[in-house]
């Protein structure tokens, strides 16, 4: 089946999923799911355990390929990029749970994510030549710059396993933004955390998405978060995408509702 030209005129969206399809063990995990993430938007993923979410992410993140369908972001097409290629591309995704190095510091496990920004090679840091010292200067300004912008600066030199899991949270999303991403791929960030933290950090992503312009794509089953910082929502059951509008329309929708609740 030939790839539909993408469109023109207008910029494109920050990603744009086509008829997405996907096949795990005989099992179909995703059915021709459309989505789209427009610039400068926080758009939210729910629906009830198995119904894609993940499936969906790892999709877009390279980590499953997609048996049909494409996946564009900023108009190129990334359906067959490796999960290594996807940071050029502007994605970034943190995890359900943290995947730190509790050992090293909250600048070591932030510093991760500058790797790929780097243009020098591993000689030129042994012998610290110039332009390599640059830019290892440059890539940890950053890192700190962005810590204090998440309000964990004050921790750079902790061991990340020393922190609270909402804090560790706060150090993979500063690791993801170190890549300069215009996608956020957010995995259950409220997962595990008070409605106070919950809270906090919903504020911090909007934050985000305002001071920086970035696109945010969030799974979540916290609906106070969804509700308080979405600008659209899509909702899946069974890997088939059944609604999509503002929080409280989805909320509302009778194949959500019969998901979640079951049929009356």
């Amino acid at each position: 089946m030939p790839q539909p030209d993408p469109p023109s005129g207008d910029p494109p969206p920050t990603l744009e999923i086509t008829q997405l399809s996907l096949l795990l063990g005989g099992v179909r995990a995703l059915t021709s799911v459309d989505l789209v993430v427009e610039s400068r938007t926080i758009v939210g993923l729910v629906g009830p355990n198995g119904a894609g979410k993940t499936s969906l992410f790892n999709c877009v993140c390279g980590y499953y390929p997609a048996t049909s369908g494409w996946i564009r972001v900023a108009g190129t097409d990334v359906t067959r990029c490796k999960p290594h290629e996807l940071p050029r591309h502007g994605v970034a995704r943190t995890f359900q749970h943290p995947i730190l190095e509790p050992s090293s510091t909250v600048m070591e496990n932030v510093l991760v994510g500058g790797h790929g920004g780097i243009r020098s090679g591993p000689l030129s840091y042994a012998l610290r030549l110039p332009w390599a010292i640059r830019d290892e200067r440059r890539t940890t300004r950053a890192a700190r710059d962005l810590l204090d912008y998440l309000e964990i600066g004050h921790q750079a030199n902790l061991r990340a396993g020393e922190l609270s899991y909402g804090e560790q949270k706060r150090v993979e999303l500063a690791r993801a933004m170190l890549t300069g991403p215009t996608l956020l791929l957010l995995d259950e960030l409220a997962s595990g955390l008070t409605h106070e933290e919950v809270m906090a950090l919903a504020t911090v992503i909007r934050r985000i998405r305002d001071d920086h312009g970035i696109s945010v794509l969030l799974v979540e089953h916290h609906m106070g978060m969804i509700s308080a910082i979405t600008d659209k929502v899509v909702a899946l059951v069974e890997g088939v995408k059944v609604a999509e509008g503002t929080a409280a329309q989805v909320q509302l929708d009778p194949a959500v509702v019969e998901a979640y609740l079951g049929a009356a």
